[in-house]
C-alpha cells in the first residue's frame, strides 16, 4: 500500500456505545432470580419453538472450558440443582465435594464505606454477572423479523458470546495466588451459565444474555480450585465489549448479509452508536426511549380522569398524572411473565404502526452486503504498522498511560467497519494491531523476570512470568514524555519576567479607600510568590471558594501596572469559561484551543500563505500598469495579515494565565510553554486538581500540586457556614468524615429513581422561586434530558413557556417561547447584537415564537445581548437549559445547589464540583436501586446511599503523569514487601512438591486426599519452615499426625496443626532459608528474585531519610543516646529495611503502629527490634539483642536458606 500515511488525529477518537457490563453475584441471591425468571431446565425443552410460547425466559445452558472440571459439557441444559450446587455451594454439581473454600469462608468485597464506621460490604461472591446486549438495531430486526430469521439473529448472538468466551479464557480467566495475590496463573477455563433474556424493563424488545461466570476455577499446574482473578476480568470488560460487537456484526454478516452504520448521536455528548444499516431510526427509538412508555402511560390516566370527572384536566393536573406515571412505569423486569410470541405480536404491531412490516425490514437490512469478508493474508505489514500507529495515537490521546486492554479496545473500535471472515482471524488481527501498537509506545515498566526455559504453568505463561503478566505492562509515548519534560523544565527555569519583591509586595497588600486589603493573607502570598518568582511556570492552586480568580485578578493588574497595557493574556479551557475570566480581569481572554489554532495552527498556516501570495503580488507587479495602486493593495494585505498574527503572538514581558488548567491537556500546555519560553513570557497555571481533570492525556497541574512547585490556597470564602467550608475540604481529600458532616447538616437525601429526581427538581424550583441563583446538576444526559423536560412541563403550567408553537432541540425535546435553551457549540458565524458569537455552554432564553423557518429570537443569559438562531443549529446543537451536568458545572457560583448521584456515573473530582457550587446550601439526592425494579440480577449486592457515596470518593478520576506512574510502578513492584510475597510464592511450590514426594515415599496413596483439604496451603507452608530448621522432627510429626485414630474428618489439618506447634516452639529462623527442590525452572527464578531482594535491601539500607519525616523524627533524639555511630547506622538501616518489608506507612512511628492482622512473623521481628531498640526508647527493659538479622520474612513468606 504504497502512499500511507498517518492523518492527524487530534479531537476525533470517540467511544462507542459499550454492549457488555459486568457486577458481581452473591451466592444468598443472585441466581434465584435468573431460576425464578427462566423455564426451568429440570423440565425438558423439546425444541426452539417452546421458547415463544412458554412463560419466562429459556432455561440456561453450561458453558465454558472449564466444564469438564465438574463432570458436565458445555452446552448442557442447566438445572436448578446443579446452579445452587455451582453457585450458592460452592460444590461439584456430579459428587459434591467442594471447589475449593465454601463460601461460607467470606472475602471482603469494596462497597464503600458505612454510614457510620467506614466499614466495607461483607458478602460472599458466587461468580460475575456479564450482560450482553446486543445494539438496539439488531433487537429490532430480531423482534419484527420472521422465525427464520430471527433464529439466525439469535444464533449469531450466541455464536459471538461464546467466541467473546473463549477470547476471555485466553487472555483474563485466571486466578491470582501467592500472597496479595502476586502471581498471575493459567487456569482451565471458565464455569459459566448464560441465561438468555428477550426484553427490557419497559417491555421493549432487548436480546441480551446474563454469562454468568462463577467464582471458581482449576488450575492447570495442580487442578486446584480457587477463585477467580476478578482484578484482571474487569480490566477486560471494555476490551471484551467492543469484541464481542466486532463478532456479532461478523456472525450477522456471514449469515444474513448484513451492513453496518455508524449513528451520530443524539447531542454532542452522548456517544455514537454502530447500527444495521437499515433499520431505521424510528424503530430504534421506538423501542428504547423509556420517555415513551411515560408519555404512553400519562396518556392513559389522563383518558382515565376525562372518564371519571366529564372534561379535560388542567395543566397542573395533567403534570400531576405525568409524575405518577414516571413512578408507575418502574415497575419489575419480571412483573408480568408474559409469552415471547405474546411479545412479538405486540412489538409487531407497534412497528406496524410506524408504517414498517416485516417484509419491509427484511428487505433493507437482509443481503445488503456486496463485499468479501477479510482475512489477515488481505492485511499488508504496512496497513498493521500504519494502523497500529493510528491506535497508538487515539489512545494517546485519551490518557497519558494505557496498558494492553486499552489497546486492544481501540484496535477494536478502529477495526469496528472491518468484518472478518471468522472469529479467529479477527482475534489475529486486533492481536497483532495490538502487537504493533506496543511497538509505538514506550514501557513504563519492564518485564523483571527473564521466564526460564520450558517453565510450568506455574512459573510462566505467554514467554512472561507469572509475575509480570503480558496485561499489566504499562505504557506511554515519546510525545507526552517529552511534553511533560517539557513543562517541568518549565517549572524548574527562572529566567522568566516579573516583578521585583517590593513591588510584588507593595501590589498584593495594597488596600483602596475602603481600608479592607482586596485580598486575604494566603492570597496576599500567593500573589507575591508568582509575581516575584522568576520562574517561567508557575502554578497556584486551591479548593473550591479559595478565591483564586480574585488572587489573579490583582496578579493581572500588578504585572499590567509595570509591563503595560496588553501585558497578560488570559487563556481557559473553553470559550464560556475563557468569557468568565475575562469579565473576572477585566480584559479580553480565549480559549486555548482558539489560540493555538491562531499563534501556530491552521490560521497561522493561512496568514502565512496569504502573506506569500501578496508578497509575491507585491514584486510581481512592480514593472508593470499603475505601480502604486497595485503595491498599495499588497502592501495594505501585508500590514493586515501580519497584525492579524501579531495578535496571537507572545511577546516579551507577557505573563500567560491559564484558568481551570487541570482540564487543559498536556500537548496544548507543552506548546504553549514552548511559545512563552521563545517568546521571554511566563506562564501561570491556575486551577484545582481536585476538580475536573482534561478529557485528553493529562494531569500537569497536579504533578506540580503534589511536588510542591504550585503556591497553594487555603482559605475558604465562598460558603456561609463554617461547618460546609470544612467538609467540602473533606470531600475534596475522599474522606468518608465530609459525608458525615454533610449528612448531619441534612444535606443527603436518599431515595428511589423518581423521587429524587423529584425531590432535587423541587428543590431547585423552590430556590428559583423564592429568587435565588440556584443550579440543578445530574450525573448524566438522560437525567439531564428527565429534569429539563420536567422543567419545561412546570413552566409550561404556569403559562411561563409556551409549548404550542415549538422547535426540535438536539436533545430529543422541543422548546418554545419563555424556554430556557444551551448551546452545545461554538459558531464564530453567528453573532449576537454585541458582537459575540454563540459559545458552547451559553445560556439563553426564548423570547418570541419560532417563524415559519424555525428560526428563534434568543436573549444571552450572561449578557443580555440579543441572537437569532435558526432551525439547523437549534436541532443540531441545543438542548433546555434547566438542568445541567457535574462536569458542565465548574466553574459557576450561585446561592444554592442541588446534584443528583446515581451509583457509577460520578468520580471523587465530579461530586466535589457539584457540592461546591452554592454559596448557602449543597444537597446531594442519592438514587438508591430499586430491588423491585433494578435491571441487575442479583438485589442482594445492591448498595445503600452510604455505598454509593462510599463508591464516589472511591473514584480518584484525577490522572498522574506518566513520568509519575513509571515512578509508582518502580515504587510498588520492586520493594522488599513484593519481593518476599513472590519469593513466598515460589518456595511454597518447593515445599509442596517436597512434602507430596515424602507422603508419596512414606504413605503411597495419601497425598491425593490429603491435598484436597483446604488445610494444605498452610500445612506445607508449617513444613518448609520447620523443615528448614529441621527436616527430620518436621518429617516425625508428619508421620505422628497420620497415626491411625478415629473421627479424624480433616487429617490435613491435623498434620498442620502439630507442623506449626513445633516450628513455633524454635521461632522464627534468621536470613532466606531455601526449600530443598530440583526443578531447573524453579531455581531459576527463585535465584532472580532472590537477587532482586538483595539488590534492594542494599539500595534501602543506603538510603538515609530526610529529618522532615516524623518518624525519623521522633526516633533522633534516642538514638542520640548510642554512643557507637555504626551501631547508630545499622539499628536505623535495620528499620528502613523493616518498613520497607512490611510496607510500613506510618509517619509517625518508627515500626508501625501495631495492628490486630500482624503475622507472627512480622510480630516477631518487631519485637526483636523493639528488645534491640529498647536502652534507646525502653531503658528499662533490659539489654538490646545484637544478633537481629535485618531482613527477617515470616513464615508465610517462605523463610530461605539466604543471607541478603
Amino acid at each position: 500500500m504504497p502512499g500511507l500515511r498517518l492523518p492527524a488525529l487530534r479531537g476525533c477518537s470517540r467511544g462507542i456505545a459499550v454492549t457488555m457490563s459486568i457486577a458481581r453475584l452473591s451466592a444468598d441471591a443472585g441466581v434465584k432470580y435468573l431460576l425464578k425468571t427462566t423455564a426451568h431446565g429440570d423440565v425438558t425443552v423439546r425444541n426452539l419453538t417452546d421458547y415463544y410460547t412458554t412463560s419466562g425466559n429459556p432455561p440456561g445452558t453450561w458453558l465454558g472450558a472449564g466444564m469438564d472440571g465438574i463432570g458436565l459439557a458445555p452446552g448442557t441444559v442447566l438445572t436448578d440443582d446443579s446452579a445452587r450446587a455451582v453457585f450458592e455451594g460452592a460444590l461439584h454439581p456430579v459428587t459434591g465435594e467442594p471447589l475449593g473454600r465454601r463460601h461460607g469462608q467470606r472475602a471482603t468485597v469494596p462497597a464503600g464505606p458505612g454510614p457510620k464506621t467506614g466499614t466495607s460490604a461483607r458478602y460472599p461472591v458466587a461468580g460475575f454477572d456479564l450482560t450482553f446486549s446486543v445494539p438496539k438495531s439488531v433487537s429490532v430486526l430480531w423482534a419484527l423479523s420472521p422465525q427464520a430469521v430471527r433464529d439466525r439473529v439469535l444464533a449469531a448472538h450466541h455464536r459471538a458470546l461464546r467466541d467473546t468466551l473463549v477470547w476471555l479464557e485466553c487472555r483474563a480467566i485466571g486466578t491470582r495466588t501467592g500472597r496479595n495475590g502476586v502471581a498471575h496463573v493459567p487456569v482451565r477455563g471458565a464455569i459459566a451459565a448464560a441465561f438468555d433474556h428477550w426484553e427490557s424493563r419497559a417491555g421493549d424488545p432487548q436480546l441480551h444474555t446474563h454469562l454468568v461466570i462463577a467464582n471458581r476455577v482449576q488450575r492447570t499446574s495442580d487442578g486446584a480450585w480457587t477463585t477467580l482473578d476478578s482484578r484482571t476480568l474487569y480490566k477486560a470488560v471494555v476490551a471484551a465489549s467492543e469484541h464481542y460487537n466486532g463478532l456479532l456484526f461478523d456472525e450477522l454478516r456471514r449469515s444474513l448479509g448484513t451492513e453496518t452504520e455508524l449513528r451520530a448521536p443524539a447531542s454532542a455528548e452522548r456517544n455514537p452508536s454502530r447500527e444495521l444499516s437499515g433499520v431505521d431510526a424510528g424503530l430504534i427509538t421506538e423501542f428504547s426511549a423509556r420517555a415513551r412508555v411515560i408519555e404512553l402511560e400519562k396518556d392513559r390516566l389522563v383518558r382515565l380522569w376525562k372518564l371519571e370527572h366529564g372534561r379535560n384536566p388542567s395543566d397542573a393536573t395533567v403534570l400531576k398524572l405525568r409524575q405518577q406515571a414516571t413512578l408507575s412505569t418502574r415497575t419489575a423486569k419480571d412483573a408480568q411473565s408474559v409469552p415471547l410470541a405474546e411479545r412479538l405480536t405486540s412489538w409487531r404491531r407497534r412497528a406496524e404502526g410506524l408504517g414498517c412490516t416485516p417484509e419491509r425490514l427484511i428487505t433493507a437490512t437482509v443481503e445488503q452486503s456486496r463485499t468479501r469478508p477479510l482475512t489477515g493474508a488481505d492485511l499488508s505489514p504496512e496497513w498493521r504498522q500504519v494502523t497500529g500507529q493510528l491506535v497508538m495515537n487515539l489512545v494517546a490521546q485519551k490518557r497519558a498511560t494505557w496498558n494492553r486492554w486499552n489497546l486492544l479496545a481501540e484496535a477494536e473500535r478502529v477495526c469496528a467497519d472491518l468484518r472478518m471472515a471468522n472469529p479467529a482471524e479477527r482475534a489475529a488481527m486486533i492481536e497483532a494491531l495490538a502487537d504493533s501498537t506496543q511497538t509505538f509506545s514506550v514501557p513504563l515498566n519492564d518485564y523483571r523476570y527473564i521466564a526460564p526455559d520450558n517453565a510450568r504453568a506455574d512459573l510462566a505463561a505467554d514467554g512472561h512470568t507469572v509475575f509480570d503478566p503480558l496485561t499489566d505492562q504499562v505504557f506511554t509515548s515519546a510525545r507526552i514524555l517529552a511534553d511533560e519534560e517539557a513543562i517541568m523544565a518549565a517549572s524548574h527555569a527562572t529566567d522568566a519576567p516579573g516583578l521585583e519583591p517590593w513591588d510584588a509586595v507593595t501590589a498584593a497588600t495594597a488596600t483602596p479607600d475602603s481600608g479592607e486589603p482586596v485580598l486575604f493573607a494566603d492570597q496576599q502570598d500567593a500573589a507575591i510568590q508568582v509575581l516575584s518568582s522568576r520562574r517561567r511556570l508557575d502554578a497556584l492552586t486551591g479548593p473550591a471558594g479559595a478565591g483564586k480568580t480574585a488572587t489573579m485578578k490583582a496578579v493581572s493588574d500588578a504585572w499590567q501596572q509595570v509591563h503595560g497595557p496588553g501585558s497578560v493574556v488570559a487563556l481557559a479551557p473553553a470559550a464560556v469559561s475563557a468569557d468568565v475570566l475575562g469579565d473576572a480581569l477585566g480584559l479580553g481572554a480565549e480559549n486555548v484551543t482558539k489560540w493555538l489554532y491562531e499563534s501556530n495552527g491552521p490560521g497561522a498556516a493561512n496568514r502565512a500563505r496569504r502573506y506569500l501570495l501578496a508578497e509575491h503580488a507585491l514584486e510581481h507587479h512592480l514593472d508593470t500598469g499603475p505601480i502604486q495602486r497595485r503595491q498599495r493593495q499588497a502592501a495594505q494585505v501585508l500590514a493586515a495579515v501580519s497584525a492579524e498574527q501579531s495578535r496571537w503572538q507572545l511577546r516579551p514581558g507577557q505573563l500567560v494565565i491559564i484558568d481551570e488548567a487541570s482540564m487543559v491537556p498536556t500537548y496544548q500546555l507543552a506548546a504553549l510553554t514552548g511559545m512563552a519560553a521563545a517568546a521571554g513570557a511566563k506562564m501561570v497555571l491556575v486551577g484545582d486538581p481536585a476538580q475536573l481533570d482534561s478529557i485528553d492525556a493529562g494531569g500537569m497541574l497536579g504533578w506540580l500540586d503534589r511536588t510542591g512547585r504550585a503556591v497553594r490556597l487555603t482559605s475558604l470564602h465562598r460558603f456561609t457556614h463554617a461547618w460546609e467550608s470544612a467538609a467540602s475540604l473533606q470531600l475534596r481529600a475522599g474522606n468518608w468524615d465530609g459525608v458525615l458532616e454533610y449528612e448531619r447538616h441534612g444535606r443527603i437525601v436518599a431515595g428511589t429513581d423518581g423521587r429524587m429526581i423529584e425531590s432535587a427538581y423541587a428543590g431547585w424550583a423552590a430556590d428559583e422561586k423564592a429568587g435565588l441563583a440556584s443550579i440543578l446538576i445530574a450525573p448524566d444526559n438522560d437525567t439531564v434530558t428527565v429534569l429539563n423536560r420536567r422543567a419545561q412541563e412546570d413552566r409550561a403550567a404556569t403559562g411561563a413557556v409556551d409549548t404550542r408553537h415549538t422547535v426540535p432541540l438536539a436533545d430529543g425535546l422541543t422548546a418554545g417561547c419563555g424556554d430556557v435553551i444551551l448551546a452545545r457549540r461554538n459558531d464564530r458565524r453567528i453573532r449576537d447584537s454585541l458582537g459575540g458569537f454563540i459559545r458552547n455552554g451559553t445560556l439563553l432564553t426564548i423570547t418570541a415564537h419560532p417563524t415559519e423557518a424555525g428560526t428563534v429570537s434568543c436573549v444571552r443569559k450572561d449578557t443580555g445581548a440579543t441572537i437569532n438562531l435558526d432551525r439547523s443549529y437549534l436541532s443540531g446543537f441545543t438542548e433546555l437549559g434547566y438542568a445541567t451536568t457535574a462536569h458542565r458545572s465548574q466553574g459557576i457560583t450561585v446561592d444554592t445547589g442541588h446534584i443528583v448521584v446515581t451509583e457509577g456515573r460520578l468520580t471523587r473530582e465530579l461530586f466535589y464540583v457539584g457540592m461546591t457550587r452554592g454559596r448557602t446550601t449543597n444537597t446531594a439526592y442519592v438514587v438508591e436501586p430499586d430491588t423491585d425494579a433494578d435491571e441487575r440480577i442479583d438485589p442482594i449486592g445492591l448498595p445503600g446511599w452510604p455505598e454509593i457515596l462510599g463508591q464516589v470518593l472511591a473514584a480518584e478520576g484525577a490522572e498522574h503523569t506518566a513520568h509519575e506512574t513509571r515512578q509508582e510502578l518502580q515504587d510498588s513492584t520492586d520493594t522488599l514487601h513484593q519481593l518476599a510475597a513472590e519469593h513466598d510464592y515460589l518456595t511454597q511450590i518447593a515445599a509442596d512438591e517436597d512434602l507430596t514426594d515424602f507422603l508419596t515415599t512414606n504413605s503411597p496413596g495419601s497425598a491425593r486426599d490429603l491435598r484436597r483439604s483446604p488445610a494444605w496451603g498452610p500445612a506445607v507452608a508449617a513444613w518448609k519452615r520447620l523443615a528448614a530448621h529441621d527436616r527430620n522432627l518436621a518429617e516425625r510429626e508428619v508421620l505422628n499426625a497420620m497415626t491411625p485414630r478415629g473421627g479424624v474428618r480433616d487429617l490435613t489439618a491435623i498434620i498442620h496443626n502439630r507442623l506449626r506447634a513445633a516450628a513455633n516452639l524454635h521461632g522464627a529462623p534468621e536470613g532466606l532459608l531455601r526449600c530443598p527442590g530440583n526443578r531447573p525452572d524453579l531455581s531459576n527464578l527463585v535465584t532472580q528474585v532472590e537477587q532482586r531482594i538483595r539488590n534492594r535491601a542494599k539500595l534501602v539500607a543506603a538510603h538515609i531519610p530526610t529529618s522532615q519525616e516524623p518518624w525519623v523524627q521522633a526516633l533522633a533524639s534516642q538514638l542520640r543516646n548510642i554512643p557507637d555511630p555504626d551501631r547508630r547506622r545499622r539499628t536505623l538501616r535495620e528499620i528502613l529495611i523493616y518498613r520497607d518489608r512490611w510496607a510500613i506507612t506510618d509517619n509517625t512511628n518508627p515500626l508501625g503502629t501495631p495492628v490486630s492482622w500482624e503475622e507472627p512473623d512480622m510480630q516477631n521481628q518487631r519485637q526483636r527490634l523493639q528488645t534491640k531498640l529498647s536502652p534507646v526508647i525502653h531503658p528499662r527493659t533490659g539489654p538490646a539483642t545484637e544478633n537481629v538479622h535485618p531482613y527477617q520474612p515470616s513464615h508465610s513468606t517462605r523463610d530461605m536458606g539466604l543471607r541478603i
